[in-house]
C-alpha cells in the first residue's frame, strides 16, 4: 500500500518503473505460496525444490509482466531493459526482506549485504534477459513463440545455476555469477551504443 501511494507522487515512467517493481512483489508471494504447495505435494527438500522447481515458477511469473508489456503496450529497448529490470529487483528485495528474518540467526551483515546484492542482480538479470529479446522478436514473428521458449529456458538455467551454486561450497562462484554477468552486458550494450555514435 505505501508504494501504491507513492506511485500517485511520480511522474508516468517512474510509477511505470515503480508498478514493474510492485509487481516483482506480487510475483515474489505467489511464487512462494506455489513453490510450498509443490513442495508440500511431492515431499521435497528445500535444496531441491529451489534447483528444480523455483527457477521455472519464479521465471515464468516473473517473465509475465514484461511479456505482456512488449506483446501489447510498447516495445521501446531500453524501458524494456528497465521494466525487466525492476520486475527481477522487486522480487528480490521481498525474497531477500523474508530469508534475512527468517534466518536472521545465520546471517553476518557483510553476508546480508553480499547476498542481497548478488540475489538482486541474479533476479534482475533473469527477467532483464527476457526483456531484451522481446525486443528483437516483436520484429521476428516466426521466431515469436520459440524465441520467447528460448528466453524463458535461458532464464531459468541461469537461476539454477545461480540455486546451485549458492547452495554449494563454491557460494562464492553463485554469488560472482550475476555480477559477472550484469557486467558483461553492461559492457557490450556500452560498446553498442559507442559504435552506433
Amino acid at each position: 500500500m505505501p508504494i501504491l501511494l507513492l506511485m500517485t507522487l511520480l511522474e508516468r515512467r517512474s510509477r511505470l518503473l515503480l508498478g514493474f517493481m510492485l509487481a516483482g512483489m506480487f510475483v515474489a508471494v505467489s511464487s512462494y505460496e506455489i513453490n510450498s504447495s509443490v513442495q508440500l505435494m511431492l515431499w521435497m527438500s528445500g535444496q531441491e525444490i529451489s534447483v528444480k522447481v523455483a527457477p521455472v515458477v519464479e521465471e515464468l511469473l516473473k517473465a509475465l509482466p514484461v511479456l505482456f508489456y512488449a506483446a501489447f503496450v510498447y516495445d521501446e529497448r531500453k524501458l524494456l531493459l528497465s521494466l525487466g529490470m525492476s520486475v527481477g529487483i522487486g522480487f528480490a528485495v521481498l525474497e531477500n526482506a523474508y530469508l534475512l528474518i527468517s534466518y536472521i540467526d545465520q546471517v553476518s551483515l557483510g553476508r546480508a549485504v553480499v547476498r542481497g546484492f548478488s540475489t538482486s542482480l541474479s533476479h534482475g538479470m533473469c527477467t532483464l534477459m527476457v526483456g531484451y529479446g522481446m525486443q528483437f522478436l516483436r520484429r521476428q514473428k516466426k521466431l515469436f513463440y520459440t524465441g520467447i521458449f528460448g528466453l524463458l529456458a535461458l532464464a531459468m538455467t541461469f537461476h539454477a545455476i545461480f540455486n546451485l551454486l549458492i547452495q554449494s561450497e563454491y557460494d562464492w562462484a553463485g554469488m560472482l555469477l550475476p555480477i559477472a554477468a550484469y557486467l558483461g552486458f553492461r559492457l557490450a550494450t556500452w560498446k553498442k551504443q559507442r559504435a552506433v555514435l
